[in-house]
């Protein structure tokens, strides 16, 4: 790593200002740069060899920080990764955090992220016999992120974004997924009903999870480990023109004194049991 010196004051230094726009979602994709905050995360961005672009540290927190991550990032592939340090009122700038943990990073985009216009029948095929579940307009970014989370930890190999879903580098998302962020394969996909249409093609089922008529209980519901499970959007769920594609629906009977389940947690409710199979 290359420390870079003195310690910046100004909140309106140049590279500060860069750095602060990247919490927005326009300015992340002009530039192909993302935040990740926190040194557990920045830990397993390196463990993970993934692009680290800079690394900003707190100035009241450097000097308990950098010994650990020179362990982790001295050498190597971070060989020429500057590491500045920040005041605090100017860390305060690019943290989105209430309670800034003194360690930012800032990496270029992630290749196991990748944006399909078009699911074909060889993408289908490079999954061999990996699982598969598909987000459709999950908004929250938080919820995205958690549903990242389960999903790595019940299996999943591969996960399927319509393009209409939350941002997968908003710093929310991020934080709800964790590590789990850089462990799995996502694709954004632009063409929700081609997808679908291209699993079934290749011998795998699809399921709406949703409550509607002919709608079958999770226990009821004979699925397999091939198969994949849709989950919608936090407030409307899954629209006809999407779910009248599916195999079939499936649904999670509960309390008849709540409405419905939040969707992260119906979603790893769903992983789980498809986790046993």
């Amino acid at each position: 790593m290359k420390i870079v010196n003195p310690v910046i004051t100004s909140r309106k230094n140049s590279l500060i200002i860069e750095t602060a726009a990247l919490h927005e979602k326009k300015y992340r994709y002009e530039q192909g740069l993302f935040l990740i905050e926190g040194e557990k995360l920045v830990k397993e961005a390196a463990e993970h060899r993934l692009p680290i672009v800079r690394v900003f540290l707190s100035e009241g927190r450097a000097a308990e920080i950098l010994p650990r991550l020179q362990e982790r990032m001295g050498e190597g592939a971070y060989a020429e990764t500057s590491v500045y340090t920040l005041s605090d009122d100017c860390f305060s700038k690019i943290s989105s955090e209430k309670a800034p943990q003194g360690v930012i990073a800032v990496l270029k985009h992630l290749d196991i992220f990748e944006r399909k216009t078009i699911i074909y029948d060889e993408d289908i095929c490079s999954l061999g016999t990996g699982r598969v579940v598909m987000l459709y307009a999950m908004q929250d970014p938080g919820n995205l992120g958690a549903v990242i989370r389960s999903a790595v930890a019940f299996g999943v190999d591969c996960i399927l974004l319509s393009a209409d879903c939350a941002d997968l580098y908003n710093s929310k998302t991020i934080r709800a997924a964790m590590g789990s962020l850089f462990r799995v394969r996502i694709w954004v996909v632009e063409d929700v009903a081609g997808a679908i249409s291209a699993l079934q093609r290749n011998g795998r089922r699809v399921w709406a999870a949703e409550l509607r008529d002919g709608a079958l209980a999770l226990s009821e519901a004979p699925l397999q480990a091939s198969d994949c499970i849709i989950i919608g959007n936090e407030g409307h769920g899954i629209p006809p023109a999407v779910s009248s594609l599916c195999t079939g629906s499936v649904y999670l009977p509960i309390s008849q004194r709540a409405e419905s389940l939040n969707a992260a947690v119906a979603a790893a409710i769903f992983l789980w049991e498809q986790s046993q199979l």
